[in-house]
């Protein structure tokens, strides 16, 4: 009796390590599946956190770029817009002029073709367009000022008018001839709404 007692022990013991034994064998392939039920949750935290990331990039706020209102100075008066010659092949000016071949003395027709009057822009810069007959007549030069900041330097170039304040914009032009005393200031009045963000190099001095 005591004999078949302990053979049925040491039977119990040898199934339940048989069992481990299975188990053990089989610890390989639970952890395959194991890993293999974990990928699509790492995928899934990445994309997560790549759309966060994103949206967070999307809300962030977008500078607003300030106009550069131009201010009077401590004589009232506006100072000079940034302006720069926009034509390819400037007339010749100054003693060259004077030394042309015959030629009328007096101013000829001087014109403003663009802007024209009353006209809503808003490109910056604002390019003025000067027409003047200098095949007739001896070369002329001309000076701006803008809504009564000071006169800019004489040239016979065309002229770009950088960070215009908004709102009306009064234009004025004096041309004079370089072979005579003869002289005509021209006024074009436009309105500006664009926004004031280029600086180039600004024009010094004032004319005479």
């Amino acid at each position: 009796m005591e004999r078949s007692r302990i053979k049925s022990k040491e039977a119990k013991k040898k199934a339940r390590k048989s069992k481990l034994d299975r188990i053990y064998s089989k610890k390989p392939l639970l952890e395959f599946i194991v890993a293999a039920l974990s990928v699509p949750s790492l995928i899934l935290i990445l994309i997560l956190n790549y759309n966060t990331i994103k949206s967070i990039n999307n809300t962030k706020p977008t500078p607003t770029p300030v106009p550069n209102v131009a201010t009077p100075g401590p004589n009232g008066k506006f100072p000079n817009f940034f302006s720069k010659p926009i034509t390819n092949a400037p007339q010749p000016s100054g003693s060259t002029a004077v030394s042309q071949g015959p030629c009328n003395k007096h101013l000829g027709p001087v014109s403003i073709t663009s802007p024209n009057e009353g006209d809503t822009i808003n490109s910056n810069p604002v390019e003025v367009d000067i027409s003047y007959d200098n095949t007739d007549y001896c070369s002329a030069v001309w000076a701006y000022s803008i809504n009564g900041s000071n006169w800019s330097n004489y040239d016979d170039n065309s002229v770009a008018l950088y960070n215009l304040p908004n709102g009306p914009v009064r234009f004025q032009l004096k041309v004079k001839s370089l072979t005579s005393s003869d002289t005509t200031t021209l006024t074009r009045d436009f309105t500006y709404t664009g926004q004031s963000m280029v600086t180039p190099a600004t024009a010094s001095g004032s004319a005479q």
